[in-house]
Protein backbone atom coordinates (compact mmCIF):
# COMPACT_ATOMS: atom_id res chain seq x y z
CA UNK A 1 0.00 0.00 0.00
CA UNK A 2 2.86 2.40 1.37
CA UNK A 3 4.43 1.85 -2.64
CA UNK A 4 1.21 2.19 -4.25
CA UNK A 5 1.15 5.52 -2.96
CA UNK A 6 4.11 6.81 -3.76
CA UNK A 7 3.60 5.63 -7.45
CA UNK A 8 0.53 7.87 -7.13
CA UNK A 9 2.04 10.83 -5.82
CA UNK A 10 5.41 10.62 -8.66
CA UNK A 11 2.50 10.36 -11.47
CA UNK A 12 0.65 13.04 -10.03
CA UNK A 13 4.08 15.12 -9.63
CA UNK A 14 4.97 14.30 -13.31
CA UNK A 15 1.03 15.30 -14.65
CA UNK A 16 1.88 18.55 -12.90
CA UNK A 17 5.04 19.51 -14.49
CA UNK A 18 3.39 18.80 -17.78
CA UNK A 19 0.38 20.62 -17.56
CA UNK A 20 2.24 23.64 -15.81
CA UNK A 21 4.32 23.77 -18.91
CA UNK A 22 1.80 24.04 -21.23
CA UNK A 23 0.70 27.06 -19.18
CA UNK A 24 1.92 31.22 -19.04
CA UNK A 25 4.69 31.95 -16.85
CA UNK A 26 3.27 32.96 -13.63
CA UNK A 27 1.30 29.18 -13.61
CA UNK A 28 4.14 27.64 -15.19
CA UNK A 29 6.20 28.60 -12.44
CA UNK A 30 3.92 27.56 -9.47
CA UNK A 31 2.81 24.56 -11.07
CA UNK A 32 6.57 23.52 -11.21
CA UNK A 33 7.07 24.02 -7.86
CA UNK A 34 4.34 22.11 -6.92
CA UNK A 35 4.67 18.89 -9.35
CA UNK A 36 8.75 19.52 -8.64
CA UNK A 37 8.15 19.34 -4.77
CA UNK A 38 6.04 16.31 -5.05
CA UNK A 39 8.21 14.73 -7.17
CA UNK A 40 11.25 14.93 -4.70
CA UNK A 41 8.55 13.83 -1.82
CA UNK A 42 7.94 10.34 -3.81
CA UNK A 43 11.39 9.61 -5.07
CA UNK A 44 12.70 9.89 -1.48
CA UNK A 45 9.79 8.18 -0.43
CA UNK A 46 10.65 5.42 -2.63
CA UNK A 47 13.91 5.49 -1.62
CA UNK A 48 13.27 5.40 2.48
CA UNK A 49 10.86 2.37 1.26
CA UNK A 50 13.58 0.64 -0.29
CA UNK A 51 15.61 1.03 2.27
CA UNK A 52 13.38 0.40 5.83
CA UNK A 53 10.68 -2.19 3.98
CA UNK A 54 13.17 -5.09 5.05
CA UNK A 55 13.95 -3.75 8.33
CA UNK A 56 10.34 -3.72 8.94
CA UNK A 57 9.64 -7.12 7.67
CA UNK A 58 12.39 -8.54 10.17
CA UNK A 59 11.24 -7.23 13.31
CA UNK A 60 7.16 -8.63 12.22
CA UNK A 61 8.83 -11.60 11.54
CA UNK A 62 11.05 -11.67 14.92
CA UNK A 63 7.86 -10.38 16.55
CA UNK A 64 5.66 -13.44 15.26
CA UNK A 65 8.28 -15.57 16.00
CA UNK A 66 8.30 -14.93 19.75
CA UNK A 67 4.54 -14.90 20.02
CA UNK A 68 4.56 -18.44 18.74
CA UNK A 69 7.60 -19.16 20.59
CA UNK A 70 5.96 -18.48 24.01
CA UNK A 71 2.73 -20.20 22.94
CA UNK A 72 4.13 -23.52 22.02
CA UNK A 73 6.10 -23.21 25.25
CA UNK A 74 3.47 -22.51 27.41
CA UNK A 75 1.87 -25.70 25.46
CA UNK A 76 4.37 -27.56 25.92
CA UNK A 77 5.22 -27.08 30.28
CA UNK A 78 1.72 -27.27 30.69
CA UNK A 79 0.23 -30.39 28.89
CA UNK A 80 2.69 -32.19 27.12
CA UNK A 81 5.22 -34.59 29.02
CA UNK A 82 8.68 -34.67 29.64
CA UNK A 83 8.68 -38.54 28.98
CA UNK A 84 6.69 -40.96 27.86
CA UNK A 85 6.67 -44.46 28.24
CA UNK A 86 4.50 -47.17 26.32
CA UNK A 87 2.71 -50.42 27.47
CA UNK A 88 4.69 -53.59 27.86
CA UNK A 89 4.62 -56.41 29.80
CA UNK A 90 7.84 -56.46 31.40
CA UNK A 91 8.90 -53.93 33.62
CA UNK A 92 10.32 -50.69 32.21
CA UNK A 93 14.30 -50.26 33.13
CA UNK A 94 14.27 -46.59 32.07
CA UNK A 95 11.04 -46.32 33.79
CA UNK A 96 11.53 -46.82 37.07
CA UNK A 97 15.20 -45.44 37.20
CA UNK A 98 14.04 -42.15 36.24
CA UNK A 99 11.56 -42.52 38.86
CA UNK A 100 14.35 -43.12 41.49
CA UNK A 101 15.76 -39.95 40.39
CA UNK A 102 13.24 -38.13 40.97
CA UNK A 103 12.50 -39.62 44.36
CA UNK A 104 15.86 -39.19 45.40
CA UNK A 105 15.64 -35.51 44.30
CA UNK A 106 12.55 -34.91 46.48
CA UNK A 107 11.67 -33.94 50.00
CA UNK A 108 8.00 -34.56 49.49
CA UNK A 109 6.10 -37.72 47.86
CA UNK A 110 2.74 -38.38 46.97
CA UNK A 111 1.23 -41.55 45.84
CA UNK A 112 -2.52 -42.35 44.71
CA UNK A 113 -2.17 -45.56 43.60
CA UNK A 114 -3.61 -49.14 44.82
CA UNK A 115 -0.77 -50.83 46.76
CA UNK A 116 2.69 -49.60 47.75
CA UNK A 117 5.06 -52.38 47.67
CA UNK A 118 6.81 -50.88 44.71
CA UNK A 119 6.97 -47.40 46.86
CA UNK A 120 8.59 -49.17 50.01
CA UNK A 121 11.04 -50.87 47.66
CA UNK A 122 11.77 -47.23 46.14
CA UNK A 123 12.37 -46.05 49.96
CA UNK A 124 14.48 -48.48 51.26
CA UNK A 125 16.95 -47.17 48.19
CA UNK A 126 16.83 -43.57 49.56
CA UNK A 127 20.21 -41.62 50.60
CA UNK A 128 18.43 -39.55 52.80
CA UNK A 129 16.00 -40.00 55.45
CA UNK A 130 13.86 -36.99 55.82
CA UNK A 131 11.01 -37.88 52.83
CA UNK A 132 7.64 -36.57 54.12
CA UNK A 133 5.42 -39.39 52.08
CA UNK A 134 1.72 -39.40 51.69
CA UNK A 135 0.22 -42.59 50.33
CA UNK A 136 -3.23 -42.42 49.07
CA UNK A 137 -4.86 -46.27 48.64
CA UNK A 138 -8.00 -47.91 48.75
CA UNK A 139 -9.98 -48.50 51.96
CA UNK A 140 -10.19 -52.31 52.09
CA UNK A 141 -12.60 -52.64 54.26
CA UNK A 142 -15.22 -51.34 51.85
CA UNK A 143 -16.81 -53.02 49.69
CA UNK A 144 -16.16 -53.00 45.64
CA UNK A 145 -13.04 -50.31 46.46
CA UNK A 146 -10.96 -52.61 44.62
CA UNK A 147 -13.71 -53.49 41.41
CA UNK A 148 -12.01 -50.76 39.09
CA UNK A 149 -8.51 -52.33 39.52
CA UNK A 150 -9.74 -55.94 39.55
CA UNK A 151 -11.40 -55.13 36.02
CA UNK A 152 -8.77 -53.81 34.51
CA UNK A 153 -6.60 -57.20 35.38
CA UNK A 154 -9.22 -59.22 33.97
CA UNK A 155 -8.70 -57.25 30.35
CA UNK A 156 -5.18 -58.21 30.50
CA UNK A 157 -4.31 -60.50 28.03
CA UNK A 158 -2.06 -62.15 30.85
CA UNK A 159 -4.18 -62.89 33.32
CA UNK A 160 -7.90 -63.12 31.80
CA UNK A 161 -7.62 -66.83 32.49
CA UNK A 162 -8.48 -65.67 36.32
CA UNK A 163 -11.65 -65.06 37.74
CA UNK A 164 -11.98 -61.55 39.25
CA UNK A 165 -12.76 -62.69 42.74
CA UNK A 166 -8.64 -63.96 42.34
CA UNK A 167 -7.89 -61.46 41.11
CA UNK A 168 -9.57 -59.24 43.58
CA UNK A 169 -8.04 -61.22 46.51
CA UNK A 170 -4.38 -61.38 44.80
CA UNK A 171 -5.30 -57.37 44.64
CA UNK A 172 -5.61 -57.44 48.59
CA UNK A 173 -2.90 -59.39 49.28
CA UNK A 174 -0.60 -57.13 47.47
CA UNK A 175 -1.91 -53.81 49.77
CA UNK A 176 -1.50 -55.96 53.25
CA UNK A 177 2.13 -56.63 51.82
CA UNK A 178 2.90 -53.29 50.71
CA UNK A 179 1.60 -51.74 53.93
CA UNK A 180 4.05 -54.66 55.56
CA UNK A 181 6.69 -52.95 53.19
CA UNK A 182 6.24 -49.79 54.64
CA UNK A 183 6.32 -50.49 58.22
CA UNK A 184 9.97 -52.66 57.01
CA UNK A 185 11.23 -48.86 55.68
CA UNK A 186 10.11 -46.80 57.91
CA UNK A 187 13.37 -45.30 59.37
CA UNK A 188 14.14 -44.43 55.56
CA UNK A 189 11.48 -41.75 55.70
CA UNK A 190 10.73 -38.38 57.87
CA UNK A 191 7.01 -40.02 57.93
CA UNK A 192 4.46 -41.89 56.33
CA UNK A 193 0.96 -41.26 56.56
CA UNK A 194 -1.69 -43.41 54.91
CA UNK A 195 -4.80 -41.90 53.74
CA UNK A 196 -7.57 -44.68 52.71
CA UNK A 197 -10.37 -43.56 50.57
CA UNK A 198 -13.52 -45.50 49.80
CA UNK A 199 -13.38 -44.34 45.74
CA UNK A 200 -9.79 -44.23 44.54
CA UNK A 201 -8.64 -43.63 41.69
CA UNK A 202 -7.83 -46.37 38.79
CA UNK A 203 -5.08 -44.07 36.88
CA UNK A 204 -1.98 -43.93 39.30
CA UNK A 205 -0.83 -40.72 40.32
CA UNK A 206 3.00 -39.98 41.90
CA UNK A 207 3.80 -36.11 42.34
CA UNK A 208 7.20 -35.29 43.47
CA UNK A 209 9.21 -32.28 44.17
CA UNK A 210 9.92 -31.42 40.27
CA UNK A 211 7.51 -33.88 38.49
CA UNK A 212 4.37 -35.30 38.14
CA UNK A 213 3.94 -39.17 37.34
CA UNK A 214 0.75 -40.50 35.33
CA UNK A 215 -0.28 -44.40 34.85
CA UNK A 216 -2.87 -44.86 33.06
CA UNK A 217 -4.72 -47.86 33.99
CA UNK A 218 -8.28 -46.21 32.80
CA UNK A 219 -6.55 -47.25 29.36
CA UNK A 220 -8.45 -50.79 29.28
CA UNK A 221 -7.38 -51.76 25.00
CA UNK A 222 -3.80 -51.89 25.99
CA UNK A 223 -3.48 -55.42 26.81
CA UNK A 224 -0.41 -55.29 28.65
CA UNK A 225 0.94 -55.77 32.66
CA UNK A 226 2.22 -52.71 32.90
CA UNK A 227 0.16 -49.63 31.31
CA UNK A 228 1.65 -46.19 29.59
CA UNK A 229 2.82 -43.73 31.96
CA UNK A 230 3.59 -40.10 31.73
CA UNK A 231 6.14 -37.88 33.22
CA UNK A 232 5.24 -34.22 33.45
CA UNK A 233 6.87 -30.63 34.89
CA UNK A 234 6.32 -28.76 37.60
CA UNK A 235 5.52 -26.52 35.65
CA UNK A 236 2.51 -28.77 34.14
CA UNK A 237 -1.62 -28.31 34.40
CA UNK A 238 -1.31 -31.66 35.30
CA UNK A 239 0.62 -31.29 38.56
CA UNK A 240 -1.24 -28.56 39.61
CA UNK A 241 -4.18 -30.17 39.09
CA UNK A 242 -2.97 -33.57 41.26
CA UNK A 243 -1.56 -31.76 43.95
CA UNK A 244 -4.62 -29.69 44.88
CA UNK A 245 -6.80 -33.20 44.02
CA UNK A 246 -4.92 -34.89 46.58
CA UNK A 247 -4.35 -31.74 49.22
CA UNK A 248 -8.17 -31.84 49.09
CA UNK A 249 -8.80 -35.80 49.51
CA UNK A 250 -5.85 -35.19 52.71
CA UNK A 251 -8.39 -32.50 53.94
CA UNK A 252 -11.68 -34.50 53.48
CA UNK A 253 -13.27 -35.76 56.48
CA UNK A 254 -14.57 -39.28 55.20
CA UNK A 255 -11.00 -39.85 54.63
CA UNK A 256 -9.17 -42.79 56.94
CA UNK A 257 -5.49 -41.27 58.28
CA UNK A 258 -3.13 -43.03 59.94
CA UNK A 259 0.59 -42.63 60.88
CA UNK A 260 3.76 -45.25 60.37
CA UNK A 261 7.04 -43.61 62.18
CA UNK A 262 10.22 -44.23 62.57
CA UNK A 263 9.28 -45.04 66.13
CA UNK A 264 6.52 -47.56 65.72
CA UNK A 265 7.25 -50.25 66.83
CA UNK A 266 6.02 -54.64 65.64
CA UNK A 267 3.39 -54.48 68.47
CA UNK A 268 1.77 -51.33 67.63
CA UNK A 269 1.68 -52.03 63.66
CA UNK A 270 0.05 -55.20 64.07
CA UNK A 271 -2.69 -53.11 65.68
CA UNK A 272 -2.33 -50.51 63.18
CA UNK A 273 -2.78 -53.17 60.45
CA UNK A 274 -5.72 -54.40 61.59
CA UNK A 275 -7.44 -51.03 61.94
CA UNK A 276 -5.87 -50.31 58.38
CA UNK A 277 -7.50 -53.88 56.52
CA UNK A 278 -10.10 -54.88 58.71
CA UNK A 279 -7.42 -57.77 59.11
CA UNK A 280 -5.82 -59.87 61.75
CA UNK A 281 -2.17 -59.81 61.49
CA UNK A 282 -0.92 -63.33 62.69
CA UNK A 283 2.65 -64.13 63.32
CA UNK A 284 2.13 -66.66 60.23
CA UNK A 285 0.25 -63.78 57.96
CA UNK A 286 3.28 -60.92 58.84
CA UNK A 287 5.80 -63.90 57.78
CA UNK A 288 3.77 -64.58 54.45
CA UNK A 289 3.36 -60.84 53.66
CA UNK A 290 7.24 -59.54 54.32
CA UNK A 291 8.19 -62.42 52.09
CA UNK A 292 6.19 -61.17 49.66
CA UNK A 293 7.34 -57.65 49.65
CA UNK A 294 10.93 -58.72 50.18
CA UNK A 295 10.60 -60.67 46.59
CA UNK A 296 9.35 -58.01 45.23
CA UNK A 297 11.88 -55.66 46.69
CA UNK A 298 14.66 -57.55 45.45
CA UNK A 299 13.58 -58.39 41.67
CA UNK A 300 12.80 -54.03 41.59
CA UNK A 301 15.96 -53.18 43.00
CA UNK A 302 18.01 -55.01 40.87
CA UNK A 303 15.93 -54.19 37.45
CA UNK A 304 17.56 -50.52 38.10
CA UNK A 305 21.01 -51.40 39.20
CA UNK A 306 23.57 -51.83 36.35
CA UNK A 307 24.51 -55.36 36.09
CA UNK A 308 28.62 -55.76 35.95
CA UNK A 309 30.02 -56.23 32.64
CA UNK A 310 31.31 -59.84 31.86
CA UNK A 311 35.04 -60.90 32.20
CA UNK A 312 36.72 -60.82 28.83
CA UNK A 313 37.73 -64.06 27.48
Amino acid sequence: MQILLLVCSLLVSLITIWVGSQLSAGWREGANAIGLGLLVSAVFGMAQSVVTDPISKEILRQSITEEVRGALTHLHTSYIPTHEFPPSDQPGIGFNALMTEDLHASSTYWYRGIHTKFCAARFSMLRSSNLQAHLILPDPTVPHSLDARSEYRVAQASESSLTLQEIRESTLRSIWAGLVGLFLVRNKCGSIEVLLVSTPSLDRFEIFQNSAWVTLFSDMDQGTRFPRAMRFPHESLIYRMQEAECLAIRRSPTTRRFEISRTTTEEEFVSLFSALTGQDLTPELLTELRTNYEGTANRFRSSIRPQPAPWPR
